[in-house]
């Protein structure tokens, strides 16, 4: 369930309106062209998505725990992860009608986004995205799909995993795999 749902970020990527104007309505513009291409679709999400600070949010306080080297070895497992969940879930939302219903700011630069989703033969769907600004572009950083949001919830399974005795990054990473 959880890798369906972190697949539904895809879908995001057609949906958010211009926060910031013309630059990041063009990042999400050339985003929904592409995003249910085979072909384009995974760079797309790379693009789309800052996969660093979702990987750092992640792993929560164990981020500052482990070293630079295995802290970039879990945002590549994370972004493996992600990146594999979404192919494995993107022709359910090659149909979907997405509609834009308004957006909050939380404070500059960081905003919730919120979207009714349709998808054919199923009762519409509340999801929420988190998009932030970073170095002048804006990205996607968590979707709330359920009244669960995503990256708070894979953090805490990441949580759970470490906080076991002995527990090292390869645990971590190895749930990932999985």
């Amino acid at each position: 369930m959880f890798r369906a749902l972190i697949a539904s970020t895809a879908l995001a990527l057609t949906a958010l309106p211009a926060l910031a104007g013309p630059e990041a309505e063009a990042v999400i513009e050339g985003a929904a062209k592409h995003i249910a291409d085979p072909a384009k679709g995974r760079e797309t999400l790379r693009q789309s998505m800052d996969l660093d600070t979702v990987a750092n949010f992640t792993l929560g306080k164990y981020a500052r725990r482990v070293s630079d080297t295995d802290r970039a070895r879990f945002a590549e497992a994370f972004e493996t992860y992600l990146l594999e969940s979404f192919e494995e879930q993107r022709d359910k939302f090659r149909d979907a009608e997405i509609t834009v219903l308004g957006s909050k700011d939380r404070k500059p630069g960081d905003s919730i986004v919120e979207t009714r989703v349709q998808r054919p033969g199923e009762a519409p769907q509340t999801v929420r995205w988190r998009v932030i600004e970073k170095n002048g572009e804006w990205r996607v950083v968590d979707v709330e799909v359920l009244g669960l949001w995503l990256a708070i919830e894979q953090r805490a399974q990441i949580a759970a995993i470490m906080d076991r005795p002995r527990a090292t990054i390869d645990d971590a990473i190895a749930a990932l795999d999985s």
